[in-house]
């Protein structure tokens, strides 16, 4: 059975807001290591990996068009990719 546009949407909106939970959950996890007094180069290992989910979810954002407007545009990848690009 073939999904309508409405079903497809929501499917890739609950994928977006799946890898803001996980990015949520990697953010508690750098609070309770800072609390935990772990090691700098740990903590900041960790706060890399969210600075990087981060990136990509707005990659997905863009690549997805769901939530920044209505109706497909095209958007180069390339482009995308170099403006979510970890400095």
């Amino acid at each position: 059975m073939k999904k309508t546009p409405q079903q497809t949407e929501e499917a890739v909106q609950q994928k977006i807001l799946n890898r803001i939970s996980r990015i949520e959950g990697q953010l508690k996890g750098v609070r309770r290591m800072i609390e935990e007094k772990n090691q700098c180069l740990d903590v900041i290992t960790q706060i890399m990996a969210v600075r990087s989910a981060m990136s990509m979810l707005g990659i997905e954002l863009l690549k997805e068009d769901v939530l920044c407007h209505k109706g497909k545009r095209e958007i180069d990848e390339a482009y995308v990719k170099k403006l979510f690009t970890l400095q």
